[in-house]
């Protein structure tokens, strides 16, 4: 097995010596990172903030990781579910806002909107069942988002602002001065301490 030392600016010897140190008092290399990065972002992770530090690999995405256990999977709607890495990477790369509509608008496939007002499909093949399902399920996280006073998306700017209106995503204001977006990675709600209803 082949272990590998973050360089934290240590020569490879003294970082043998920090890890053996590390490892004798029972901790490890992934606690010290989470504390270490706890300290530097005051206890609140976000997608920015990890690309500032140079932990987000450029064109790359990332999800909190307690995303489907906080019930996100089941009350998203899913044009946010599938936008949400494409958005993620907006974020990393330092769009602001305009750049991130444009961006997303870019990945649109022409099944990423689904049209609620037709009534579903009819039945038949397994094909069709699987539309009905998720016709079904969109309908039901539509009429939960309406009773909680939000707005099914329609577009990539009503999939933005819901990020947002979920506690998500939040806004905030790049160095120009410019309007940019956001991620929270860590910590990350429940959703159904959004959507309560």
């Amino acid at each position: 097995m082949t272990v590998i030392f973050p360089n934290l600016g240590f020569p490879t010897r003294s970082r043998l010596i920090y890890y053996l140190i590390l490892s004798r008092r029972g901790l490890n290399m992934c606690s010290f990172q989470n504390d270490a990065l706890n300290f530097i972002t005051n206890g609140r992770v976000t997608v920015r903030g990890l690309s500032q530090l140079g932990l987000i690999p450029k064109g790359q995405c990332v999800i909190p990781n307690q995303f489907f256990e906080g019930g996100w999977g089941i009350w998203l709607p899913m044009p946010n579910i599938t936008l949400l890495p494409y958005f993620s990477v907006s974020v990393a790369s330092g769009f602001n806002w305009t750049e991130t509509v444009a961006f997303m608008e870019e990945k649109v496939k022409p099944n990423t909107f689904i049209d609620l007002g037709d009534n579903g499909v009819g039945k038949g093949n397994l094909e069709e069942d699987e539309a009905q399902s998720l016709y079904e399920r969109e309908t039901e996280i539509e009429q939960k988002l309406q009773a909680n006073g939000l707005l099914y998306p329609k577009s990539i700017v009503d999939v933005i602002d819901l990020y947002v209106a979920l506690g998500l995503a939040f806004k905030t204001e790049d160095l120009q001065g410019k309007w940019c977006l956001d991620m929270i990675i860590r910590p990350l709600c429940r959703i159904d301490e959004v959507l309560n209803n």
